[in-house]
């Protein structure tokens, strides 16, 4: 059948309920005839149709959904009451509002998507505490044992200290003071998270800075021997003089070396004095700060002058015997606020720090 008679055939058949109507649409200027033909009428009306469909059964479900979520409740309540009946004087001590809750309960569905992803959350939020706690006790473990470990050094570096005849103290308290007055520093206080994270870190920090101040004090310390390989000769204290038979106090150690072996400075400082010292012969004072002084007697030749800075190692002469001596050797003391300390204190507490 040709495609035109198909569809001649099909609009005689909608024609016959639904005839065909026209549309006048009229503008400023001219009328506009518009035909609707039966085919476009039926579609209207079966799309109108499909539409009130489609809303009737999405009422229809609402309200057989409501009505099976009210009979939930109502089997919830009533389990509920029994439930409550059951416990007889116990159910006394409910709080007064318990009826009121069970009722909210029973009017809730048994799971929804909000109390599901409260679960997740709250399951999320404990995994993120659990792994705070964890990293607050491995952070805590860490500063336990820096202390350890610091504290045992503190112990050790205030020992050589000690052994010198120093007081570790009045040490730290003096470079402590020079550091603070040498330093300009401020700006606004903002506290470190560190510390809220293990409040023992402020502690472990002060004792590194302990460690660090008695690292510098024996740094500057005169532990070093002013001679290679040299041999005591004499020690510091009392001893009969060498020259009178007499009893006598000596401020110093006698060391001697090589012929003319080079006398070392023992530790950072500035020159002080450089030149004949009476019974000292050609001697050298060398400053190395907070009342410390070494002096270095009798020597040959003197190679440094008045106020220059010198460094741990660096020759400052030559041995010899001048001034009151009966050989060639050094003559060398370390005082200390002017008070003579024995040396040999110091050499030790050298050879203690080489060895650690």
């Amino acid at each position: 059948m040709p495609l035109q008679s198909l569809i001649n055939a099909v609009n005689g058949f909608f024609g016959r309920w639904f005839h065909q109507r026209n549309i006048i649409v009229v503008s400023k200027h001219k009328v506009k005839h518009i035909s609707i033909g039966a085919l476009p009428q039926f579609c209207v009306l079966a799309l109108v149709a499909t539409c009130l469909g489609w809303a009737s059964y999405s009422t229809g479900s609402y309200f057989a959904v409501r009505h099976a979520f009210n009979e939930q409740g109502q089997t919830l309540r009533s389990v509920a009451g029994a439930r409550v009946d059951s416990m007889g004087p116990l159910s006394k001590l409910a709080p007064p509002n318990t009826e009121l809750a069970l009722h909210d309960v029973a009017e809730q569905p048994l799971f929804t998507v909000s109390a599901l992803n409260e679960n997740r959350m709250t399951a999320r939020m404990a995994q993120l505490e659990q792994q705070v706690a964890e990293l607050q006790n491995a952070n805590a473990e860490i500063i336990q044992r820096v202390r350890e470990k610091t504290a045992g050094n503190i112990d050790s570096l205030e020992s050589i200290i000690r052994a010198t005849g120093l007081n570790p103290q009045t040490l730290k308290k003096q470079y402590g003071d020079k550091q603070k007055d040498g330093k300009a520093q401020g700006g606004p206080y903002i506290p470190d998270d560190l510390s809220r994270l293990a409040p023992q870190s402020e502690v472990m920090f002060s004792d590194l800075d302990k460690l660090a101040l008695l690292r510098t004090i024996i740094g500057n310390l005169p532990i070093t021997s002013p001679i290679k390989d040299g041999r005591q000769e004499s020690p510091f204290g009392h001893r009969i003089d060498p020259f009178t038979g007499h009893l006598a106090f000596h401020a110093g150690i006698d060391l001697s070396g090589e012929q003319e072996a080079g006398i070392l400075a023992t530790a950072d400082g500035k020159v002080v004095a450089a030149g004949r010292n009476g019974a000292y012969g050609k001697a050298v004072d060398i400053d190395h700060g907070y009342g410390i002084v070494t002096r270095y007697g009798h020597m040959s030749k003197i190679l440094v002058e008045e106020e220059q800075i010198v460094r741990r190692g660096e020759i400052i002469g030559l041995q010899g015997s001048t001034g009151r001596s009966t050989g060639a050797h050094l003559h060398y003391e370390v005082r200390y606020n002017d008070q003579p300390m024995n040396p040999k204190n110091f050499l030790n507490a050298g050879e203690h720090v080489l060895e650690n």
